[in-house]
């Protein structure tokens, strides 16, 4: 039809999923929070692609916007030596509270019950394909709940948990980051007939 053709080349804003479609939304952000505010050190597993390098480019920016001083002083990353994967937990220094892996880890269901038994807590925002949910990590995942943009990637997801902050801490600087959101849904091959998708990669 005319107008889906229309639709299809004009994506709009209309497009955007609630980012409360994403399964523990709530909790995930509670989790951050709580450890921002009791000023733990937090360490993001980057993994090694481009949509890794955007995923978490994304939430660190966005969060230096947010606690410039506390991003500076008690955040700290690690991007993985070769074509790696995943959390893995002896490069995790023993001071870190929370550990974020952006656009991995869903699987990694050992390495969370290893974290949690060093009171660890662990959130995972990811796109990947996994059996299940995990009862030692808070997992953010598009393919785990009912979100209706599968071709979403880990960019998109991140952004999608920045864009929540935003709504919670009442500012706006998710938007600021859709050129990383662009490259890191193109990078992954992202399938461009979700209208979401689209209308990112546009704006």
């Amino acid at each position: 039809k005319l107008e889906d053709m229309e639709r299809f080349k004009y994506p709009s804003q209309n497009d955007i999923v609630d980012p409360l479609c994403l399964d523990h939304m709530h909790e995930g952000v509670q989790m951050l929070m709580k450890h921002v505010g009791q000023n733990d050190k937090i360490f993001i597993q980057v993994d090694s692609d481009c949509d890794g390098y955007t995923s978490a480019a994304i939430l660190i920016n966005y969060l230096n916007c947010l606690f410039p001083h506390f991003v500076q002083t008690k955040i700290s990353y690690r991007i993985h030596d070769g074509k790696q994967h995943g959390l893995l937990t002896d490069t995790i220094p023993e001071d870190i509270k929370l550990v974020i892996a952006p656009d991995s880890s869903s699987n990694d269901y050992e390495v969370h019950k290893q974290l949690a038994e060093r009171q660890v807590d662990v959130l995972v925002i990811d796109h990947h394909e996994a059996e299940r949910g995990s009862e030692f990590a808070c997992i953010i995942n598009n393919q785990l709940c009912d979100y209706p943009n599968k071709f979403l990637s880990g960019a998109g997801v991140t952004w999608q948990f920045c864009r929540f902050l935003d709504f919670i801490l009442e500012v706006n600087y998710a938007d600021r980051y859709l050129d990383l959101v662009a490259l890191g849904n193109t990078a992954d091959m992202m399938s461009l007939r979700e209208l979401e998708t689209k209308h990112l990669i546009t704006k």
